[in-house]
């Protein structure tokens, strides 16, 4: 009886718990350790690493969706913002790629996401906001 009046809103309970992420993070932890140990290739754990991480954190703000966007301000705005970040990226780097005849792909696309991040985030920092705007 007593748990019915202790109840919590599904809101506040839903999605994946800290400790999970922990846990998780000691996972991939263990997993950069291994792929170490067995390549001895720096780059090889560097890329496990980062890209587990990144699974991670996908996830468990994917499991958190509410309070992901709500704090991130993603709304329509925010997801074609995002769309029009990756279009431009990529004609940027297509075209630095034409003009210079690099012929390495991922350097140039990295070269790219870091200009256009700069200037998408010196852009978005100099407009004006409503605090509002993202509730």
């Amino acid at each position: 009886m007593r748990a019915l009046n202790n109840w919590k809103p599904l809101a506040l309970t839903m999605g994946i718990s800290y400790a999970n992420v922990q846990r998780m993070l000691i996972a991939v932890a263990i997993i950069t350790i291994i792929t170490a140990i067995m390549t001895r290739d720096a780059f090889t754990t560097a890329w496990t690493a980062i890209a587990l991480s990144v699974i991670v954190g996908f996830l468990w703000g994917v499991s958190n969706r509410d309070t992901t966007f709500k704090h991130l301000g993603m709304n329509s705005y925010g997801l074609l913002n995002v769309f029009f970040f990756v279009v431009v990226s990529v004609i940027f780097a297509e075209w630095c790629m034409t003009m210079w005849g690099s012929e390495s792909r991922i350097e140039t696309y990295g070269l790219s996401l870091v200009t256009i991040a700069i200037f998408w985030w010196s852009i978005e920092m100099m407009e004006p906001t409503v605090a509002k705007d993202n509730d």
